[in-house]
């Protein structure tokens, strides 16, 4: 299996970060956007989207990191990381569409300085903050959720957002700040 990825994003991230903590037998091959290999023939036949991470398993391309999480969990059950009984299992795809839609729009959001922003971001960090309420993790034990929203929060552009008011959001970050796998995958700029 082989993972083509390309580490400062998010979603690139939060699939080497699963790899890396459970030590799966997945091979990471970083990118060279500059080099455009996302551009190739080769690689658009895995991912028409052009896009990374692309995760090649034989004849199998899956793109999409949220589909990648749930796969790789889906291979190697002795994580823990997906619930197998129904409720668990669609507890964790409503964090999974939550991260890759609203959360997603506020990360973008930031970045067009909207001014209805504040709003978004209330009520989405109030929604997190109230999941975390005595909790560790978001569904109470490390999940592929945790892998999947967290590098979003972790990331430049997020950490701009005023956290104060989210304690809850705060600790469970410096949580996942210290898991093994984000602690390998945090980007290094070349010649660093």
């Amino acid at each position: 299996m082989k993972l083509y990825s390309f580490s400062p994003t998010p979603n690139n991230r939060k699939v080497e970060a699963f790899i890396k903590h459970f030590d799966l037998p997945v091979e990471i091959h970083t990118m060279g956007f500059r080099d455009q290999e996302n551009k190739t023939d080769e690689y658009l036949q895995m991912n028409p989207m052009g896009k990374a991470p692309v995760l090649q398993d034989g004849d199998f391309s899956l793109w999409e990191s949220n589909a990648i999480l749930t796969y790789l969990a889906t291979l190697h059950p002795e994580t823990g990381m997906l619930p197998a009984d129904a409720r668990g299992r669609a507890d964790c795809d409503r964090w999974l569409y939550w991260q890759a839609f609203h959360l997603l729009s506020i990360i973008i959001s930031l970045s067009d300085k909207k001014k209805s922003l504040q709003k978004d971001i209330d009520l989405n960090f109030g929604v997190l903050d109230a999941q975390l309420e005595g909790r560790d993790f978001i569904r109470g034990d490390l999940s592929i959720v945790d892998f999947a929203i967290a590098p979003y929060l972790l990331a430049s552009r997020a950490l701009v957002i005023d956290q104060t008011p989210f304690p809850n959001v705060q600790n469970w970050l410096a949580r996942c700040n210290e898991l093994k796998g984000m602690v390998e995958t945090v980007y290094k700029p070349p010649g660093t």
